[in-house]
C-alpha cells in the first residue's frame, strides 16, 4: 500500500474526485479517520491535507464496490502509451525505409528534412501557437484541432463500460475545474504521450537505418538541389549541425571534398558516386537523428513528466469539496470508556452525530422558504460543520441580482473579517438554472468559501434525502458552480 506521503498521480486525483462526489453517511468519514487513517499518520502529517487525504483515498478504495474512474484512466493511459510507442516505431521505421530505398543515391538533404526538419517545424508551430494563445489571440484552427482530438479521446472512452465511462468523464470534469493547476495537470499527459510517440519515432528511424539497411544494403548518400547551392554552403550547414559532437568526434561528418564529390543530378545511379565519399554521410545523418530528434524528444519527455509531477504537487486541496471533507475528518470523535463506547447525540437528539470544534466563522443566506430560527441554525452549523454563525439574511436564491444587496446586508451586520458563506436551502427544493446563476454570482463576489447547506425541510427538522443530495451535487457539477455542498440532517 502506498504511504500517505507518496506523490499523487493523475489516477489518484481522479479517484479522489470520484470518491469525494460519493460521500459516506454522516459521521463515517470521521470514524474512518479514527480507525484507519490517524494511526498511519505521523503527528506532523495529521495537519497536512495531502497526507491525510491520501490515506483517506486508500481507505475508501478498499471499501468502494463500484468501478474506480482513476483505475480505468490508468489502464487506458497505459494502453495508449503502448500504442504510441508501437505506432511511433513503425512510422519511423517505415519513413526510413521509404527514404533509404530506390536505385538513386539517398538524398541527404531530403533525409534530414523528413526526419528532423518536419519534427522541428511541428515543435515550432506548437510553440508559436502557445505564444499567440498567451498573448490573447484566439486561434480557431487550433481550437478545432483540439476539439477533434477530444472527439477521438471520447471515442476511446466509449469503449469503456457505461458506468466507468460516466464516472471517468465526471471526475475529469471536476478535476479540470480545480483552477489553472487542475487544467494544466490534465494538459500534460497528452504532451507526454506525444513525446513518447516522437521518441519511438526516432528510435524506429535509427533502428531501420543502422540495423537493417546499412548492414544488408549498400547505401550511397549524396545531395542535390534546384537552388544554386555551393558545396561550401552545404559544408557550413553540415558543420553547424555537427557542433554537438564535433569536439570529440570531428571525423563523423563529410568533408568539403566528400560534399563536392557526392553532388548528383536527378536520375543518376548510386554507383556513379565515389564509394568512400558517399558513405561519409551516414554517420553524420545518424547522429543528427540522435541529437536533434531522439535527444530532444527525451528531454521534452523528462520535462513533461517533471512538469506533471510539479502541477500535481501544486494542485492544492482548497476547493469547497475538499474543505468539506477536511472538516468531516478533523472533527474530534467523543466517546466513553471501554469497548461499548457510543457517539454522543447532537443537540437535536439525532444519533451518531460528530461534534466538531469551531474552525471558521460564517455568514448565512437563507432561502425565503426557510423557517428555521437563527439560534437553531447557529447550533446546527456549530455542531455539524464547526462554523460559528455571525449574521444571516433572507434572499430569493433564484434572483442573481439580489446577491450584492444580501452580501452588503451581511457585511453591515457582521464584524469585519474573513468568513465563509453558507447558502441554506431545503433539500426538497428543485435546483434550476437561475439558482446556479445566483450561486455563481455569490462565489464571484465572495473571496472566501461558499457552501450550499441543504436542510431536511424548511425548519431543518429531519434528515436530507440522499437522492436529493445527489441531485444537488450533479446540478452543481453540470453547471460548474464552484461551491461546496453540505447536509444538515
Amino acid at each position: 500500500m502506498p504511504e500517505p506521503s507518496a506523490a499523487w498521480t493523475i489516477a489518484d486525483r481522479i479517484d479522489f474526485e470520484q470518491l469525494l462526489a460519493t460521500p459516506l453517511p454522516a459521521g463515517d468519514d470521521r470514524r474512518l479517520y479514527e480507525a484507519e487513517i490517524a494511526p498511519r499518520l505521523a503527528p506532523a502529517e495529521r495537519e497536512q491535507r495531502s497526507a491525510g487525504f491520501r490515506a483517506w483515498l486508500e481507505a475508501r478504495r478498499r471499501r468502494f464496490e463500484g468501478p474506480l474512474a482513476g483505475r480505468a484512466y490508468d489502464v487506458g493511459y497505459r494502453l495508449v502509451r503502448v500504442a504510441a510507442i508501437a505506432l511511433g516505431f513503425v512510422t519511423g521505421a517505415g519513413l526510413a525505409g521509404t527514404l533509404l530505398g530506390g536505385g538513386e543515391p539517398v538524398n541527404a538533404l531530403l533525409f534530414l528534412l523528413w526526419t528532423i526538419g518536419l519534427q522541428w517545424l511541428l515543435l515550432a508551430a506548437v510553440a508559436g501557437a502557445w505564444l499567440l494563445r498567451r498573448a490573447g489571440f484566439d486561434l480557431a484552427p487550433l481550437r478545432h484541432l483540439v476539439e477533434h482530438a477530444l472527439a477521438g479521446a471520447g471515442a476511446l472512452l466509449r469503449r469503456l463500460p457505461g458506468e466507468a465511462r460516466d464516472e471517468l468523464r465526471a471526475a475529469l470534469a471536476r478535476l479540470g475545474r480545480r483552477g489553472r493547476a487542475g487544467r494544466a495537470g490534465l494538459a500534460w499527459p497528452p504532451v507526454i504521450l506525444l513525446q513518447t510517440f516522437g521518441l519511438a519515432f526516432n528510435v524506429g528511424i535509427l533502428a531501420a537505418m543502422l540495423l537493417v539497411h546499412l548492414p544488408f544494403v549498400e547505401l550511397r548518400f549524396g545531395w542535390q538541389s534546384t537552388y544554386e547551392l555551393s558545396a561550401e554552403e552545404v559544408q557550413r550547414a553540415v558543420q553547424a549541425l555537427a557542433t554537438p559532437w564535433h569536439a570529440f568526434a570531428p571525423g563523423l561528418q563529410p568533408s568539403l571534398e566528400d560534399i563536392r564529390a557526392t553532388r548528383y543530378a536527378r536520375g543518376a545511379a548510386a554507383e556513379a558516386l565515389p564509394s568512400h565519399a558517399a558513405r561519409a554521410w551516414w554517420p553524420f545523418l545518424a547522429l543528427c537523428v540522435a541529437c536533434y530528434g531522439l535527444l530532444v524528444r527525451a528531454v521534452l519527455l523528462v520535462v513533461g513528466t517533471l512538469a506533471l509531477r510539479w502541477r500535481l504537487r501544486t494542485l492544492g486541496f482548497d476547493d469547497p469539496d475538499s474543505n468539506a471533507l477536511w472538516r468531516r475528518l478533523r472533527g474530534p470523535l467523543v466517546s466513553g470508556q471501554g469497548g461499548g463506547a457510543v457517539l454522543p447525540a447532537a443537540a437535536d437528539g439525532s444519533p451518531h452525530a460528530v461534534r466538531t470544534p469551531v474552525i471558521a466563522d460564517c455568514n448565512a443566506l437563507l432561502s425565503e422558504e426557510m423557517s428555521i430560527g437563527e439560534e437553531r441554525l447557529a447550533v446546527l452549523l456549530r455542531e455539524r460543520l464547526g462554523w460559528r454563525l455571525r449574521a444571516t439574511a433572507r434572499v430569493s436564491i433564484d434572483n442573481r441580482d439580489a446577491v450584492e444587496q444580501a452580501l452588503a446586508m451581511l457585511a453591515t451586520a457582521a464584524d469585519a473579517g474573513s468568513t465563509a458563506l453558507a447558502v441554506v436551502v431545503p433539500g426538497s427544493r428543485d435546483p434550476i438554472v437561475a439558482v446556479a446563476r445566483f450561486l455563481q454570482e455569490a462565489a464571484r463576489q465572495t473571496r472566501d468559501e461558499v457552501v450550499v447547506v441543504l436542510c431536511g425541510g424548511a425548519a431543518c427538522d429531519g434528515p436530507v434525502d440522499a437522492a436529493r443530495a445527489a441531485v444537488w451535487r450533479r446540478f452543481l457539477d453540470i453547471h460548474k458552480v464552484e461551491v461546496g455542498l453540505e447536509c444538515l440532517a
